[in-house]
């Protein structure tokens, strides 16, 4: 498994732990409840395997020995990929909310009120795109390789369709002054980690949340820079945060078990 599709195998698991964006009020009871069902299968045969693993490794087996067990359960770790790949499907297919509306401070001045409204206008844009998309896809049958295009193909689309907006926005953000725009984003309240989570999970939720709650800050304080400043702040921002995204990925491999690696 590819670090992209790692990438929205943690997704579909956040999913579980009501981390990601809320899907349309029409998805089915029935999809929800197999998707759950899938990520519980998951977790509790990934644990199935660590535990095995940890418990060969305590014992002192050798480099042979761990790859001898790892084409002994070839069969489980096929089955966990294709888990992680419906996983992934159910949460990228997920149906965005179009319906966005500003939220406009009392005292904003015209220019403010006009560039939220269209922030706003924008991402029902993004949101209905992505929407056309989905209805437009498969189903969860995908694969991460068609996953990832679906995600190229949205986001060209997006800036195709609405250059002429996007391009009025980064012109409004250049002519309000630094104090004009109130940071308008806020960290959504994080779920506990669940009670049954393993380690790795919770260490993996842990970084994630701190990487998160940062990046919102960083963008609160940029909000109303010009897309330069913007874009040098978060090149800043990504080498300062560079251990933490190491040790994110570090953690995605364990919890993936994808290229697993000899414990010394």
């Amino acid at each position: 498994m590819g670090w992209t599709g790692m990438l929205f195998c943690l997704t579909a698991i956040a999913l579980a732990y009501g981390q990601t964006t809320p899907s349309l009020q029409s998805s089915s009871s029935s999809s929800t409840s197999q998707t759950a069902s899938t990520i519980q299968a998951y977790a509790q045969e990934q644990e199935a395997l660590m535990q095995q693993r940890r418990a060969l490794v305590a014992q002192g087996a050798t480099q042979q020995q761990l790859q001898a067990w790892y084409t002994q359960n070839a069969v489980q770790f096929a089955a966990q990929d294709q888990r992680a790949q419906t996983m992934a499907a159910s949460s990228a297919l997920q149906l965005r909310r179009a319906n966005h509306q500003p939220t406009i401070p009392a005292n904003a001045s015209p220019a403010l009120k006009n560039m939220l409204n269209t922030r706003a206008a924008l991402a029902n844009a993004h949101a209905q795109i992505h929407n056309q998309l989905v209805q437009g896809s498969s189903g969860t049958n995908l694969t991460f390789a068609q996953l990832g295009t679906m995600e190229q193909n949205e986001t060209q689309l997006f800036q195709q369709q609405d250059s002429a907006l996007l391009t009025l926005q980064a012109q409004r953000a250049q002519a309000l002054t630094p104090t004009s725009i109130a940071p308008t984003r806020t960290a959504r309240a994080s779920a506990a980690v669940p009670s049954n989570a393993t380690p790795q999970m919770a260490a993996f939720l842990s970084t994630r949340k701190q990487l998160r709650q940062s990046l919102i800050q960083l963008r609160n304080q940029y909000a109303s820079a010009s897309p330069e400043a913007r874009n040098a702040a978060l090149q800043q921002w990504r080498q300062q945060n560079a251990g933490q995204f190491t040790q994110l990925q570090q953690q995605a491999q364990t919890l993936s078990q994808a290229t697993p690696a000899v414990e010394n």
